[in-house]
């Protein structure tokens, strides 16, 4: 590094490392110096506005914002961005709490500002705090959150996924003397709690950190240097996160503290820092174990689990360049995918599996997750209950049927008219008398569209009239029948003479 010093902070943003700020024999530091890692070339970018050491570092969209620090013999809470597309510096809200000796880790579009030192009354004139403030970058707005268990300055930090690990750090002893821990204090930014996990094997402050990315090496957190017992660390202590437990890595070849730490491609680089004696402008490259033996992480999109298709669409994602993929179906042998998005059709209905590989440049294979799904291309079948071919002396007909499986539409044509969308059995009013054929549609969630049997059937309405006529043409015939033999018996009966009484 052009810039011998300490108290700075790495940033890497497009593959280049940025080292800001620092302290050295001359005091604060606003220099800013790039590192090209490809070109091992370095080149001094625009310094940024407040020269200051001890702040926090965080990357958010490719921009650099640099928080907090020690300016001279005081605290900062100054938020200033540098744009390295640009090479240009923005100032934004300050830090509600001045403050140093702390980090800034980035989740979303949040940055996190935990612990650090503060401003005391009285010798030794700062002490450490446990305050957790969060920055929102879309809002340029402060928020506190829940405080850490620990208070802490001087330590490193580390983020995983949607966790922030604590690492070492130093607290103030009732005497005023700084003494190095060895905690480490797990944030989780999603449920806003904190946990303790493993401390490291040996105590630190004022070490650095970083995770690799599990793309060329491991996810691991590597934790480098430091200062602790009055001595300075060339330590490289190593945690699995999985089975939250440190072992040792390699050695650094010089002791320091207050140096910094940045990974790119997964290699490691250590520059700077202080040894005791003197400002160091040192920049060493670690390669983790494993280095170059990581299989690509590949995930399918697309079969999902357990779903239902016509045909699939093969999507996936993998996180590192590929120099072959394939899937097999149903164990069968692999097939070559020449596409990140395939279609895949042909496949005979009923449940299926699939998984798929992917192979990067130096031979090592991944092996995705295996998704269960089920091909259906099956029409629905339809079965139509009422009415039946039969004669129905009703004008109103009640249509009832069942559907082998979920639908999304139905709907029924009568006498070869246009269909009529229905969402289940109804009624058909006021059919006219004659013969009528009716048919019900269906189609699934798939687009599989079914159609019943014809079922041919008559509304005969007259005989129940005529029966109803005759009924009364009989009840006249009848009564007029009685009236006519009345009529006669009276008129044949002779009539009756009277003989006169003999006087």
């Amino acid at each position: 590094m052009p810039t011998s010093r300490g108290g700075f902070n790495l940033a890497v943003v497009s593959g280049k490392i940025y080292a800001i700020g620092g302290s050295n024999s001359s005091g604060d530091l606003a220099i800013n110096e790039m590192y090209d890692p490809v070109a091992d070339s370095w080149s001094v970018k625009l310094s940024m506005p407040t020269a200051r050491t001890g702040f926090a570092t965080a990357i958010y969209e490719n921009k650099i914002y640099i928080i907090g620090g020690s300016v001279g013999t005081s605290f900062t809470g100054n938020v200033e961005v540098y744009d390295p597309i640009n090479d240009t510096w923005q100032t934004l809200a300050s830090m509600p709490t001045p403050r140093a000796d702390l980090t800034a880790n980035v989740v979303g579009d949040k940055i996190y500002l935990i612990g650090g030192k503060v401003y005391q009354n009285g010798p030794p004139y700062y002490t450490q705090t446990d305050i957790t403030q969060v920055y929102d970058v879309k809002t340029n707005t402060w928020s506190t959150n829940t405080s850490m268990p620990i208070a802490l300055q001087g330590y490193a930090s580390s983020v995983i996924d949607t966790k922030i690990y604590i690492i070492g750090g130093s607290r103030q002893t009732i005497s005023g003397i700084d003494t190095s821990t060895s905690s480490l204090q797990i944030y989780d930014t999603i449920t806003d709690k904190w946990v303790i996990g493993q401390p490291l094997n040996f105590p630190s402050s004022y070490g650095a950190a970083v995770a690799t990315t599990g793309v060329m090496a491991p996810t691991k957190i590597y934790y480098t240097g430091g200062f602790s017992v009055e001595t300075f660390s060339d330590r490289t202590q190593i945690y699995d996160i999985a089975n939250d437990i440190w072992n040792d890595g390699p050695q650094m070849s010089t002791q320091r503290a207050y140096l910094g730490l940045a990974v790119v491609n997964d290699i490691i680089y250590a520059i700077g820092g202080f040894d005791g004696d003197n400002w160091l402008n040192l920049n060493e490259e670690l390669k983790p174990e494993g280095y170059g033996k990581v299989p690509p992480a590949i995930d399918i999109i697309s079969p999902q689990q357990n779903k239902t298709y016509k045909n699939i669409q093969i999507d996936y994602k993998v996180n590192k360049a590929i120099s072959w993929v394939g899937y097999s179906l149903d164990n069968s042998p692999n097939v070559t995918l020449t596409k990140i998005s395939s279609l895949v059709d042909n496949i005979p209905d009923g449940p299926h599996s699939i998984i798929l590989f992917a192979t990067d440049s130096l031979g090592n294979t991944g092996t995705s997750q295996t998704v269960h799904f089920t091909i259906d291309n099956a029409a629905p079948t339809i079965t139509i209950l009422t009415p039946i071919s039969q004669t129905y002396s009703s004008a109103d007909i009640i249509l009832t049927f069942v559907v082998d499986k979920p639908v999304t539409q139905i709907s029924y044509s009568l006498n070869e008219q246009p269909v009529v969308s229905i969402t289940g059995n109804i009624t058909i009013p006021a059919l006219p008398d004659g013969n009528h054929v009716i048919v019900v549609y269906a189609v699934d969630e798939l687009g599989n569209s079914g159609i019943s049997d014809e079922i041919s059937f008559t509304i005969s309405t007259f005989p129940t009239l005529w029966v109803a006529i005759a009924f009364v043409i009989i009840i006249i015939l009848i009564t007029s029948g009685y009236l006519v033999i009345k009529h006669k018996k009276t008129s044949a009966t002779p009539p009756t003479t009277e003989i006169p009484e003999n006087t």
